[in-house]
């Protein structure tokens, strides 16, 4: 019985005593260490001048490890992409001196470096996630991504293959076209698809140059200047002249008095059905951005609603629109050929600087003239906009009450105001009485005022106000003095928006 008691309390304190031990064993050992990547960044079997390498990590929020792995596999990936990014910017000086002695200046350097650098970040493609490590102590993921060099670069070498291919067909089309100018329009169109694949694989080389460069094709840059030189003999057959529309002088929201006109030549005789496109280099507002030359090789267009620009001087271009069915083939043959184009200015005076003629007859009850409380509502609307009010105007430039109705003498007055002024606002207000019932105490009267604003430099309305309103007052001059004074008002406020509208393209409201 003693040994049976004895075994077990020796059962229980050996229990006793492993339990407590295990607790031990455990504090004391040592979990196991990071993978030496996650620190250096590289591993052995991934050398750099085989693959690029990138390692990101992101920390374990909320017990989602899946989101964690997404983000840290990303990070990776974009730390590919950003050390070809880095190769390129600091090759870029070195490629452009190379294409600018082959190709020429006219190429946009600049603009295919921007487009390279973006093509790299958004096409990082065979960049994989070779490895992750998860840091339970940091409670954080992290992803080894890799870019197989060769692999990728074969790929790209064989995209670029065929861009070449493509655009040597084009370039072949192009010089068999012949010279006749609808030859030259297939011919110029044909290297403008060919320019387009040129560029592309321009930029495919870069991204190659970096990641196996001895896959780089080199012979891009006298392909592309060879393309060059035929296309621009051929472009330098053109020519535009100036017809009509140089040297105006305009004023915001209004219009430009005379068209721009152009001639467009090839080979110094009219070039029918030639696609022209109106650029604005400096300014805004209304005209044809793209037409064709006429029979006689015209080309003309409008410009109205003048946006303000801060400058005083203003530019629009008429430049050959070799390929108006696609502006992104356009905008890379004008990348690499200068076309022929004319230039066009314009005087814009700055809002503040723009002078205004405000020219109202006001009458009450048709008999008689009264100082104007619409010219003066809106003299004070004009210098609470900061705008110069013209307040001595010559008699022979006065409209009178048949000439504002529309009569004939109405432009040669407007035309008298354009030396003085870049704005005309011209208006009557009336006052007439109603009949009324024997019964009433009250003369009623309906006053309607009638104001145009009219652009001086092209004596056209651009816009104005018509409104009517009837009026009771005690006595027949009570009667049409209330009603002048509040159609006034009204008049007033409605001409203020219209200026605002037509300087500074606000709506009232």
């Amino acid at each position: 019985m003693k040994h049976g008691i004895f075994t077990l309390w020796l059962t229980v304190f050996l229990l006793l005593t492993v339990s407590c031990a295990a607790p031990s064993e455990k504090h004391g050992a040592t979990a196991p260490a990071p993978p030496e990547w996650t620190v250096t960044g590289s591993r052995p079997d991934f050398p750099a001048d085989l693959h690029i390498n990138g390692v990101g990590s992101a920390e374990i929020k909320y017990n989602d490890t899946a989101a964690a792995q997404a983000a840290a596999d990303s990070r990776a990936i974009a730390q590919v992409a950003k050390q070809i990014e880095v190769v390129i910017q600091q090759q870029s000086s070195s490629f452009e001196r190379e294409v600018s002695s082959a190709a020429g200046e006219s190429l946009n350097q600049k603009d295919i470096w921007e487009k390279t650098a973006a093509y790299v970040k958004v096409k990082v493609e065979g960049a994989r996630i070779e490895d992750r490590y998860h840091d339970k102590a940091g409670n954080r993921i992290y992803s080894f991504a890799s870019l197989d060099r060769m692999a990728r670069g074969s790929s790209i070498s064989e995209q670029i293959s065929v861009l070449e291919a493509n655009a040597a067909t084009l370039i072949a089309e192009a010089e068999k076209s012949g010279q006749s100018l609808a030859g030259v329009h297939r011919a110029v169109a044909a290297y403008g698809l060919a320019f387009k694949k040129l560029i592309l694989a321009v930029r495919k080389n870069q991204y190659l140059n970096v990641i196996a460069p001895e896959l780089t094709h080199r012979n891009l840059s006298t392909a592309l200047s060879s393309a060059q030189e035929d296309a621009t003999r051929l472009m330098a057959g053109f020519s535009i002249q100036k017809l009509e529309g140089d040297h105006q002088h305009g004023i915001v929201g209004g219009s430009l008095r005379d068209p721009l006109r152009v001639k467009v030549l090839y080979d110094n005789a009219p070039a029918p059905d030639v696609g022209i496109r109106f650029v604005w280099l400096d300014g805004s507002g209304n005209l044809d951005r793209s037409t064709r030359s006429d029979k006689a090789g015209i080309v003309e267009t409008s410009v109205s609603n003048l946006g303000p620009t801060g400058k005083r001087l203003n530019k629009i271009k008429a430049v050959i629109n070799i390929y108006p069915s696609d502006p992104a083939i356009q905008k890379e043959l004008e990348s690499v050929v200068a076309p022929a184009y004319a230039l066009f200015t314009y005087e814009l005076p700055p809002v503040e600087e723009v002078r205004v003629a405000v020219v109202i007859n006001e009458y009450n009850l048709g008999t008689q003239r009264h100082a104007s409380y619409l010219e003066n509502g809106i003299v004070q609307s004009l210098e609470k906009l900061k705008l110069q009010v013209v307040r001595k105007i010559p008699r022979s430039s006065m409209p009178d009450a048949y000439d504002i109705g529309g009569g004939p003498g109405l432009n040669k007055k407007l035309q008298g105001l354009a030396g003085i002024a870049d704005i005309a606002i011209v208006g009557e207000v009336k006052a007439t009485l109603l009949d009324t019932s024997a019964g009433s105490g009250l003369i009623f009267a309906r006053s309607r005022a009638v104001v145009s604003i009219f652009d001086l430099s092209t004596q056209e309305r651009v816009g104005g106000a018509d409104l009517s309103l009837k009026e009771a007052g005690p006595d027949r001059d009570e009667a049409g003095r209330r009603s002048l004074e509040k159609i006034s008002y009204q008049a007033s406020d409605a001409v203020e928006a219209e200026i605002e509208r037509l300087l500074f393209g606000k709506q009232k409201d």
